[in-house]
Protein backbone atom coordinates (compact mmCIF):
# COMPACT_ATOMS: atom_id res chain seq x y z
CA UNK A 1 0.00 0.00 0.00
CA UNK A 2 1.31 3.46 -0.83
CA UNK A 3 -0.04 6.61 0.78
CA UNK A 4 1.03 9.77 -1.01
CA UNK A 5 2.12 12.97 0.68
CA UNK A 6 4.28 13.89 3.62
CA UNK A 7 3.00 12.00 6.68
CA UNK A 8 2.36 14.67 9.35
CA UNK A 9 2.85 14.09 13.04
CA UNK A 10 -0.44 13.70 14.87
CA UNK A 11 1.26 14.06 18.23
CA UNK A 12 3.15 17.28 17.54
CA UNK A 13 0.53 19.00 15.40
CA UNK A 14 -2.16 20.25 17.76
CA UNK A 15 -4.35 23.33 17.94
CA UNK A 16 -6.68 24.76 20.56
CA UNK A 17 -10.30 25.36 19.61
CA UNK A 18 -13.32 26.41 21.62
CA UNK A 19 -16.50 24.38 22.04
CA UNK A 20 -19.30 26.56 20.65
CA UNK A 21 -21.84 25.23 23.13
CA UNK A 22 -19.86 25.30 26.37
CA UNK A 23 -17.23 27.88 25.50
CA UNK A 24 -14.51 25.60 26.87
CA UNK A 25 -11.25 25.17 24.98
CA UNK A 26 -10.00 21.74 23.89
CA UNK A 27 -7.14 20.36 21.83
CA UNK A 28 -7.48 18.75 18.40
CA UNK A 29 -5.07 17.75 15.66
CA UNK A 30 -3.85 20.37 13.22
CA UNK A 31 -5.58 21.16 9.95
CA UNK A 32 -2.59 19.68 8.11
CA UNK A 33 -3.00 16.38 9.93
CA UNK A 34 -6.79 16.44 9.48
CA UNK A 35 -6.51 17.07 5.74
CA UNK A 36 -3.90 14.32 5.35
CA UNK A 37 -5.97 11.87 7.43
CA UNK A 38 -9.14 12.63 5.45
CA UNK A 39 -7.37 11.93 2.16
CA UNK A 40 -5.42 8.88 3.42
CA UNK A 41 -8.47 6.96 4.71
CA UNK A 42 -10.27 6.61 1.35
CA UNK A 43 -6.94 5.86 -0.36
CA UNK A 44 -6.24 3.05 2.11
CA UNK A 45 -9.75 1.66 1.65
CA UNK A 46 -9.39 1.81 -2.14
CA UNK A 47 -6.05 0.02 -2.14
CA UNK A 48 -7.14 -2.53 0.48
CA UNK A 49 -10.33 -3.33 -1.48
CA UNK A 50 -12.18 -4.94 1.43
CA UNK A 51 -9.56 -7.61 2.11
CA UNK A 52 -9.86 -8.98 5.68
CA UNK A 53 -6.91 -9.97 7.83
CA UNK A 54 -7.81 -13.34 9.33
CA UNK A 55 -4.75 -14.18 11.39
CA UNK A 56 -3.42 -11.84 14.01
CA UNK A 57 -0.91 -10.77 15.17
CA UNK A 58 0.61 -9.23 12.07
CA UNK A 59 3.79 -7.34 11.28
CA UNK A 60 3.83 -3.97 9.56
CA UNK A 61 6.76 -2.37 7.73
CA UNK A 62 6.63 1.32 6.84
CA UNK A 63 9.10 3.16 4.64
CA UNK A 64 8.87 6.95 4.75
CA UNK A 65 9.98 9.21 1.90
CA UNK A 66 9.80 12.87 2.94
CA UNK A 67 9.71 15.90 0.67
CA UNK A 68 12.24 17.96 2.63
CA UNK A 69 15.22 17.67 4.93
CA UNK A 70 13.45 19.04 8.00
CA UNK A 71 13.53 16.89 11.09
CA UNK A 72 10.95 14.09 10.99
CA UNK A 73 10.62 11.49 13.76
CA UNK A 74 9.86 7.98 12.54
CA UNK A 75 7.85 7.13 15.66
CA UNK A 76 5.47 10.04 15.05
CA UNK A 77 4.93 8.89 11.47
CA UNK A 78 4.31 5.32 12.65
CA UNK A 79 1.63 6.46 15.11
CA UNK A 80 -0.08 8.51 12.39
CA UNK A 81 -0.08 5.59 9.93
CA UNK A 82 -1.31 3.07 12.55
CA UNK A 83 -4.23 5.33 13.51
CA UNK A 84 -5.15 5.77 9.84
CA UNK A 85 -4.96 2.00 9.19
CA UNK A 86 -7.33 1.44 12.11
CA UNK A 87 -9.73 4.19 11.03
CA UNK A 88 -9.76 2.83 7.47
CA UNK A 89 -10.67 -0.64 8.76
CA UNK A 90 -7.48 -2.22 7.45
CA UNK A 91 -6.50 -3.42 10.93
CA UNK A 92 -8.77 -4.04 13.90
CA UNK A 93 -6.50 -2.35 16.42
CA UNK A 94 -2.87 -1.43 16.87
CA UNK A 95 -2.10 -2.93 20.24
CA UNK A 96 0.28 -5.89 20.59
CA UNK A 97 -2.33 -8.66 20.23
CA UNK A 98 -3.03 -7.37 16.72
CA UNK A 99 0.30 -5.84 15.66
CA UNK A 100 3.29 -7.51 17.32
CA UNK A 101 6.04 -6.24 15.02
CA UNK A 102 6.51 -2.76 13.58
CA UNK A 103 9.43 -1.77 11.40
CA UNK A 104 9.95 1.81 10.32
CA UNK A 105 12.65 3.11 8.05
CA UNK A 106 13.63 6.27 6.26
CA UNK A 107 13.57 5.62 2.54
CA UNK A 108 15.14 8.89 1.53
CA UNK A 109 14.35 12.33 0.23
CA UNK A 110 11.78 12.52 -2.56
CA UNK A 111 10.78 16.11 -3.27
CA UNK A 112 8.40 15.18 -6.10
CA UNK A 113 6.72 12.10 -4.63
CA UNK A 114 6.70 12.08 -0.80
CA UNK A 115 4.94 8.98 0.52
CA UNK A 116 4.77 6.10 2.93
CA UNK A 117 5.00 2.56 1.62
CA UNK A 118 3.23 0.08 3.90
CA UNK A 119 3.75 -3.68 3.88
CA UNK A 120 1.58 -5.97 6.01
CA UNK A 121 2.82 -9.47 6.85
CA UNK A 122 0.32 -12.04 8.08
Amino acid sequence: MVILGNVPSKKNSKRIVTNRTTGKPFIISSKIHGDWHNSAIPEMKRQWQGYKITQYPIGITMTFYWKDLRRHDLDNGVATILDALKDAGVIEDDYYKFVDCIQAQYGGLDRTNPRCEIFIDE
